[in-house]
């Protein structure tokens, strides 16, 4: 779904037909976390050549799935970052990927798209974010950068302080908390859709990807 800033925001709900899908069998499970494997995604971003943080500990860092973004630890807006610092061009239009994970998606678009644009990845897992600068570092990157923060906190205060526009937001494949007490966890809280609006430049978009059929 795409949102631009000159209307106001709005979502859709579809609903396909009412049939339930059948429960997945094991198989089909296996194939599913094959796919979202550490081995899998190594290889569908192959090109990249990305070396491994600690190569003596082995290929794959060790990160929790999940963590508690009502953590009081995470309460506290992340202060934005010095962006000449961080930038070649800080005036250069925005993407941020909102819980951006291994980072791959936005060091393979920095490297490869042919649109003049910086990228910015907020990630709520510290160990990624380390692990996503140290490749940006290996690779001499100045349009992409990664920081540690809760975004649904920290968005407005990051964002309303870079001098460029923001001209594109993702959220992809958030993790849907479909238990009603778990609500609180998702990602897209109305505070953070009200900033996106807000900040995006006119003509910006926002997408918010789902892996999740949603049945009635």
């Amino acid at each position: 779904m795409a949102w631009t800033a000159t209307g106001t925001l709005c979502c859709r709900l579809i609903r396909l037909p009412s049939a339930r899908c059948p429960p997945p069998s094991r198989a089909r499970c296996s194939a599913t976390s094959a796919a979202h494997s550490p081995d899998a995604v190594d290889m569908e971003y192959a090109d990249l050549n990305l070396r491994p943080l600690y190569p003596i500990r082995g290929q794959h860092l060790r990160i929790r799935q999940h963590v508690n973004p009502l953590s009081s630890s995470f309460s506290e807006p992340t202060e934005p970052p010095e962006w000449k610092e961080v930038f070649e061009d800080p005036l250069l239009p925005l993407m941020v990927d909102i819980g951006c994970g291994s980072g791959r998606f936005l060091i393979w678009l920095a490297k490869n798209s042919d649109q003049r644009r910086n990228y910015l990845g907020l990630e709520i897992r510290q160990k990624l974010v380390e692990r996503t600068q140290f490749w940006v570092n290996e690779l001499g990157l100045r349009n992409v950068y990664f920081m540690f923060a809760n975004a649904t906190v920290s968005f407005e205060q990051i964002i309303s302080s870079y001098p460029g526009p923001l001209s594109l937001a993702s959220i992809l494949c958030p993790d849907p908390h479909f238990k009603k007490r778990h609500h609180k966890r998702r990602v897209l809280q109305p505070p953070l859709v009200d900033s996106i609006t807000k900040n995006l430049c006119l003509g910006g978009r926002a997408y918010v990807v789902y892996f999740i059929i949603f049945t009635s």
